[in-house]
C-alpha cells in the first residue's frame, strides 16, 4: 500500500502507446501544455481549451492503460485542498468587479454566535474523543477515518478559538456577517486553476509511470544539452536526478521492510497516543537514515571504482532519433491545443 501511494517516481512497465513514446516527446508535450494553459487562462469563460484538456487527460489515461482509480489515489488530497480554498477565492472586496452572486449580510448577536460555536465545538470534540476509546479504536483505524480524526480535531480547535476571541463582547451586541460577493473573475480563477493543476499533475504522473528513470533522465539530458555551451553542469544534474528517481522505490521497499520488522518485534505504528506514535516513528526513522547513508556511500564507492566521469561522451541506452509516432503525436497535440485557443 505504501508503494502505491507514492505520487511520482514509480515506473510501471508496459507496452502501450504512451510507453513506446520517446521521453523527450512526452517532456516536450508536458512543457507545451503548461504554456498552452497559461495562454488559455487569460481569456475568461472560454471553456474550449479546458474541454480539450479533459479529453486529452482521458485519451492519455486510456493510451497508457492506467486506471482512473490508480490516479485518484494520488490526487484526492489535492482535491480536498482545493475544496478548502474555494472560500477565500470566490468572494472579493472589489466593488467594481462583476457580481455573480451575493451572500448575506447575516446579522447575528455575539451571544448566539458563542452558543453555536460552543455546541458545534463540543459535538466535534466528543466525536474526536470517541477515537481514543479502546473499544472504538479499531473503528478509526481505517485510512479515511484516520484523516477524519485530524479534521475533527482541527475543527474543534477552531471552534473553541473563535469562542475565546468573541467572549469579551456583550451578548446582545449585534454584528453582521458578510456580505460575501462572488464574482465572475473569482469563479473563473478557481475553475481554471483547479482544472489546470489537476491536469498537469495527472500528466506528470503519466510521464513518470510510463517512463523509466533512466530514459527520463536521458531525455532531460538531451533537451538540456545546448546549455553545455554555457558551461552549466548538465550531466551532473542528470546524474543526481537519476539517482534520486532510481532510489525512490528502493527507499519505499526498505521502509516497508523496517515496518514489518518493527511490527514483528511488537511495535504498533498505527495506534496509540500522539507521543507513542512519535516514538514509534523515531524507531523507524533512525535505521532508515542509516540505511540511506550506507547505500549512498556504497554507490559513491562503486562509481569511483568503475572510473565514472560525467565529462566524457556518453552512450544513450533508451533515447534514439524521433520516430514517426513521436512526430505525429507531438504535431497532433500541438495542433489541437493551439486550435482550441482560436475557437
Amino acid at each position: 500500500m505504501l508503494f502505491r501511494s507514492i505520487p511520482l517516481g514509480i515506473y510501471y512497465p508496459g507496452n502501450s502507446l504512451i510507453h513506446r513514446l520517446q521521453s523527450r516527446t512526452k517532456l516536450l508535450i508536458v512543457a507545451w501544455l503548461v504554456v498552452w494553459q497559461i495562454l488559455a487562462s487569460h481569456r475568461e469563460w472560454h471553456f474550449v481549451p479546458f474541454i480539450v484538456l479533459v479529453v486529452l487527460v482521458g485519451i492519455s489515461l486510456a493510451g497508457a492503460r492506467i486506471s482512473v482509480r490508480e490516479i485518484w489515489r494520488r490526487v484526492w488530497l489535492i482535491v480536498i485542498l482545493f475544496a478548502l480554498g474555494i472560500g477565500p477565492t470566490l468572494p472579493t472586496t472589489d466593488l467594481d468587479a462583476r457580481k455573480l452572486y451575493t451572500l448575506g449580510p447575516l446579522v447575528m448577536s455575539y451571544g448566539l454566535a458563542r452558543m453555536i460555536l460552543l455546541i458545534l465545538g463540543s459535538v466535534v470534540a466528543v466525536c474526536f474523543l470517541t477515537s481514543l476509546v479502546p473499544t472504538l479504536r479499531t473503528f478509526w483505524q481505517h485510512k479515511g477515518r484516520r484523516f477524519l480524526r485530524i479534521v475533527l480535531l482541527l475543527a474543534a480547535l477552531l471552534a473553541f478559538a473563535l469562542f475565546w476571541l468573541i467572549a469579551g463582547n456583550a451578548a446582545t451586541q449585534m454584528f453582521p456577517i458578510g456580505p460575501y460577493i462572488i464574482t465572475y473573475g473569482g469563479t473563473w480563477i478557481f475553475i481554471s486553476s483547479f482544472l489546470v493543476l489537476m491536469a498537469l499533475l495527472i500528466f506528470a504522473q503519466i510521464l513518470t509511470m510510463t517512463t523509466s528513470p533512466v530514459a527520463l533522465i536521458e531525455g532531460v539530458t538531451l533537451l538540456l544539452s545546448p546549455l553545455r555551451r554555457l558551461k552549466l553542469p548538465v550531466d551532473d544534474f542528470a546524474l543526481m536526478a537519476l539517482l534520486a528517481l532510481r532510489f525512490i522505490p528502493t527507499l519505499v521497499d526498505e521502509t516497508e521492510q523496517l515496518i514489518k520488522a518493527q511490527s514483528a518485534r511488537g511495535a504498533d505504528l498505527g495506534s496509540g497516543t500522539m507521543l507513542e506514535r512519535l516514538q514509534s516513528l523515531s524507531m523507524l526513522f533512525v535505521p532508515l537514515v542509516q540505511g540511506s547513508l550506507r547505500r549512498a556511500t556504497d554507490l559513491a564507492t562503486a562509481l569511483e571504482v568503475r572510473g565514472y566521469e560525467v565529462d566524457g561522451k556518453q552512450t544513450m541506452l533508451h533515447e534514439t532519433r524521433f520516430g514517426i509516432v513521436d512526430v505525429v503525436v507531438f504535431v497532433v497535440v500541438v495542433g489541437v491545443t493551439a486550435g482550441s485557443l482560436v475557437f
